[in-house]
């Protein structure tokens, strides 16, 4: 029982000692910046991201962004806060990213750095991607916040390669129509393939995938020209009503 409670103090101490010491590292960093401007705070944080130091670099960012929310240099890095969740690679990096471009992009729609925003929000998007025959859902996603960048900033920096990666996007939508329309052919299901083959050459007409689904399309209309048309069944006669 001794045992037992000398166990439960020595807990106890450590954790009141870890968070005087947590306190006592946030009252250090509060000390630090008060004592700087805001363009040495924003360098102090530049300075940490080039090293790949993201958390400490993320405690600059985050003290301008909610100190300073509306002041251009805040909302810069309110997006820098964003990068060094996506900077991780990770699900959750990528996941916490996705929500800041996004809130970003809705809340600032004014603002010179919304088309960044735009791109990165489909960076992570795209980097969640899980192939041609799973989910779409994170294609299609950062297929539209790319074209948000085309449409509304097409003199963007971040325009060229916002159309490079709508492009590598397109291309993994068009595979999966034909990866069905391959699935349908195999089973014999003729008017299912032309069905996703016609969807396919409607949409995305100019990538590879359309290109390589020219064959299986002379396949399917050879086939369903093969297919007899359906007699139509006659009308049942009309039965004459007995006279009494």
């Amino acid at each position: 029982m001794r045992r037992l409670i000398a166990l439960a103090a020595i807990v106890a101490m450590t954790a009141c000692a870890s968070g005087k010491n947590k306190k006592l590292d946030e009252q250090s960093f509060l000390d630090q910046v008060g004592a700087q401007s805001k363009e040495q705070i924003m360098a102090r944080g530049d300075a940490l991201a080039q090293q790949k130091k993201w958390a400490e670099a993320r405690k600059f960012y985050s003290f301008l962004s909610d100190t300073f929310p509306n002041d251009p240099l805040g909302r810069r890095a309110a997006l820098k806060v964003a990068d060094t969740f996506f900077a991780v690679k990770d699900t959750e990096g990528y996941t916490e990213a996705e929500l800041r471009y996004k809130d970003f992009a809705n809340r600032f729609p004014s603002d010179p750095n919304r088309p960044y925003a735009l791109l990165m929000l489909a960076k992570c998007s795209f980097a969640q991607k899980k192939g041609p025959l799973r989910d779409l859902t994170p294609l299609r996603e950062a297929a539209e916040s790319l074209r948000k960048v085309l449409q509304l900033y097409p003199s963007s920096p971040y325009a060229a390669e916002a159309k490079d990666l709508l492009g590598k996007c397109l291309e993994d939508l068009a595979m999966h129509e034909l990866f069905i329309a391959r699935y349908y052919a195999n089973v014999n299901a003729w008017v299912g393939a032309r069905q996703r083959l016609d969807y396919l050459f409607a949409n995305y007409p100019d990538t590879s995938a359309a290109k390589d689904a020219k064959p299986l399309m002379e396949k399917v209309l050879q086939k369903l020209a093969e297919v007899p048309a359906a007699v139509p069944t006659p009308a049942p006669a009309a039965q004459k009503t007995a006279k009494h």
